[in-house]
């Protein structure tokens, strides 16, 4: 009896109009969000902010949280297809909805109804209006390459001294299929010349994000560029650069060429893509890619 009164006390403190209810009126999803950048997002990569802030300029940010219906959801959905939005991208808005509310209820117990977001989402992914996105195969071709690389010759010669050297690291990209950030990680320590490989310290993992250290094989290329790298005092990283500036100098450069929709993770296709058409079998290749299945690397070697 205790119980039975213990959980109808608790669906009444949260209907509508209960005390709890009341605590939380006037909180709309825009301070959710802001509480939640503020508290558990102090890591977070340059996109997964991005995606949150655009939520917060866009009408469901205004809903009263303790308000928030199925129906909402899904008018928010429709509205960005209606827009020109891709399935994809609107995926990704349900996805941080969902993060956030679910975080209002167990981080600062705010009277979410979590079965409407639930419901909404199964909606919606049933009309597909949210899915994954397709796998992306962008590589860049022979006279992109030249025209970034001419680019990058031009900006060292202006300021040598303090331009990050990004032909070289454009180029090791390619010759090694490391991440971006990976690149700013690998340490001389780390490096083993004699067998040509390299550790590369938390390598991306789809559940791991620290700790999961691998050792990839280096090509001839890639070690090239590595043994021209000068060695400053007091730094043990081979790339001594922020990932973020190398972004912020490739988006520079692919505007400044006038090439589109070339990213800088394209460059880790290409490499995947030379070391298939060099020969390599599947497993060869994962030891200088990483890629955790056969299924997502065997998918390059097929397309290439």
């Amino acid at each position: 009896m205790a119980e039975e009164w213990a959980k109808r006390r608790e669906l009444e403190l949260n209907s509508p109009g209960g005390v709890l209810s009341a605590k939380w009126k006037g909180v709309i999803l825009h301070d959710a969000m802001e509480r939640y950048l503020h508290e558990f997002a102090q890591d977070a990569g340059r996109s997964k902010r991005a995606t949150i802030e655009q939520l917060q300029r866009l009408p469901i940010a205004r809903v009263q949280i303790a308000d928030l219906t199925s129906e909402q959801i899904i008018e928010h959905a429709v509205m960005r297809r209606n827009s020109g939005i891709k399935p994809a991208t609107i995926n990704q808005d349900v996805v941080w909805l969902g993060i956030i509310l679910k975080t209002a209820v167990a981080a600062w117990k705010m009277p979410v109804n979590l079965n409407e977001f639930e419901a909404a989402k199964l909606l919606l992914r049933s009309k597909w209006l949210i899915g994954k996105s397709r796998s992306r195969d962008r590589r860049p071709v022979s006279a992109e390459i030249e025209q970034l690389r001419a680019y990058f010759q031009r900006s060292q010669k202006i300021r040598p001294s303090a331009i990050i050297p990004m032909e070289d690291i454009m180029d090791f990209a390619i010759a090694s299929s490391r991440r971006q950030e990976e690149i700013t990680r690998i340490t001389w320590e780390d490096l083993d010349e004699q067998a040509m490989t390299c550790w590369v310290r938390d390598a991306k993992h789809p559940r791991e994000k620290w700790g999961n250290h691998k050792r990839f094989q280096l090509t001839h290329e890639a070690m090239a560029i590595i043994q021209r790298q000068p060695k400053a005092q007091k730094e043990s990283r081979i790339f001594p650069y922020s990932g973020k500036s190398i972004g912020t100098r490739w988006r520079a450069a692919t505007a400044a060429c006038g090439i589109e929709d070339l990213r800088f993770h394209d460059l880790r296709h290409e490499a995947t893509s030379r070391l298939f058409e060099s020969g390599y079998e599947i497993v060869e290749v994962q030891q200088f890619t990483l890629h955790e299945s056969l299924s997502g690397t065997h998918t390059l070697g097929l397309r290439h």
